[in-house]
Formats: C-alpha cells, sequence, structure tokens
C-alpha cells in the first residue's frame, strides 16, 4: 500500500510570513474597521428601549397583607414565568393593539417586545424596541396598563404590580458602533492572514537547503553561498583574503 502523502507546514516560516507583510494584515485590519463603521452608521437603523419593571405580588390587590413571608416570596418568584408567559400571550396584545388604535398588530408587538426576570427575584421588566425612543416608551406604557390588569384575572390569589413606569430612552440600544467596528477591524485581519496562509501553502518554490531535503531523499554534501559584489575586491575580504590595488609610481612606472 502507497503511503500517503503528507502536507508539513512549517509554523515558524508561516509566522515569518506574516511578520514580513505585518503591513498588508494592518492595512486589511483598518479597512476592514472602516467599513464596518460606514456601513453601521449609514446602514443599519438605529434601535432604542425602554422598560417597565413589574413586582409579582403573591396577593389579591384588595387583599390586606400585613408582612410578607420568605414562603410568599417563594411563591412570587415561582409565578415570574407564568406572569412573563401571560404578558406576551395574544390576550395582552390584542389588547394593547386595541389601546394603540391597531397601529401595531400582535405580530408586530411580538417583535417588539422581549421581558426577563431581574435577578431571580420576584421583579420582572418588559422591553419594548422601537426606530423611534418616543415610540418604545408609549408602547411600553401601555403594556404597563394592560399586562397587570389581565395577569390579576387570570392568576388566582396573586398581582402584579408596575414599579417603574417606561421612560423616553435617551441613547440608543443597537447597534454599537465601537463593537461593531471592533469586529470588521478583526474580520480584516483575519482575511489577510488566510490569504497569507493561501500563498504560503501555494509557494513551491525551493528557497533553502531543508525544501531540498524535503524533496529529495539524499544528503547535501555543499552549498553555493551567496556573494554579493562589492566595489573594490570587498568580497575577497569577506572571505579572508585581500587584493591591494595598483600603484603608479613616479615617472610612470610601476
Amino acid at each position: 500500500m502507497a503511503e500517503k502523502d503528507v502536507m508539513e507546514i512549517d509554523l515558524m516560516k508561516l509566522l515569518m510570513a506574516y511578520l514580513h507583510k505585518w503591513w498588508l494584515i494592518l492595512a486589511c485590519g483598518l479597512a476592514g474597521a472602516c467599513i464596518a463603521l460606514i456601513v453601521t452608521v449609514n446602514f443599519i437603523t438605529q434601535m432604542y428601549q425602554s422598560s417597565v419593571s413589574v413586582y409579582v405580588n403573591n396577593a389579591r390587590n384588595n387583599q390586606t397583607v400585613d408582612y410578607v413571608t420568605s414562603s410568599n416570596l417563594d411563591a412570587s418568584q415561582k409565578l415570574v414565568n407564568t406572569y412573563i408567559n401571560i404578558a406576551q400571550s395574544d390576550r395582552v396584545l390584542e389588547l394593547v393593539s386595541d389601546r394603540l388604535d391597531g397601529v401595531y398588530s400582535v405580530k408586530e408587538l411580538r417583535e417588539m417586545l422581549t421581558a426577563s426576570q431581574v435577578n431571580d427575584t420576584e421583579i420582572f421588566k418588559l422591553y419594548i424596541t422601537s426606530p423611534d425612543p418616543e415610540e418604545a416608551a408609549r408602547v411600553a406604557n401601555v403594556m404597563a396598563e394592560v399586562a397587570p390588569r389581565e395577569i390579576s384575572d387570570l392568576v388566582e390569589g396573586s398581582s402584579a404590580r408596575i414599579i417603574d413606569y417606561a421612560k423616553v430612552p435617551e441613547s440608543r440600544y443597537t447597534p454599537s458602533y465601537s463593537k461593531n467596528t471592533v469586529m470588521g477591524g478583526l474580520i480584516g485581519c483575519v482575511l489577510a492572514a488566510a490569504y497569507l496562509t493561501v500563498m504560503f501553502l501555494l509557494d513551491v518554490r525551493i528557497k533553502d537547503d531543508e525544501d531540498l531535503m524535503a524533496l529529495f531523499d539524499v544528503p547535501i554534501l555543499g552549498q553555493i553561498p551567496d556573494v554579493e559584489t562589492l566595489d573594490n575586491g570587498n568580497h575577497h575580504e569577506k572571505y579572508g583574503y585581500k587584493t591591494e590595488p595598483a600603484t603608479m609610481a613616479k615617472g610612470g612606472k610601476r
């Protein structure tokens, strides 16, 4: 059975190829960063996010509670996921759509809405994301008006109360200019390194004795030195001997 040809990659030589073309990697990284920044600023829609905080209470709204026990807190924490699912249900989103005069469909509201529990507590947040910051706050506050009432009607023996209403966001939620710029720079550097790697693997020229030994299974008997031709016989001095230039004596005799 014939032995399969195995391609061996000299990592040191590959690293030297990268270092030799460091300027290309740097240029591609800068180009990638600039392109990513331009695309982010001009072609990606800025999104704003506003949120409301909801407290899960293990008691009816009209029920008087003198003190809160640990069992009540545990029950409230377990109810959080149920409350979140109710807030994201078609029933609640249809009521929100009606309150907004049908500007948004149930599908559009579900795409705008996200929810999450706050640090394993009995508090969760409803987030509304929109390209208009004022609209994001308005929709979130309508959710705050509708969701707790529906939750109280559906879940026996418990209720939900609003802690913080939504405010108009002052800064964008996405995209992140710095993150996208760094990612573009990294992609540019990776593409440049990939190009150099391919060119290194496709280079079949014989550059040193190691390449010869890899191709031919014979010993190397000697090498021809790389002699640089210099003026005034300096190349002779390089190998241990020196030539003196001829001098002209007086009267034209040597």
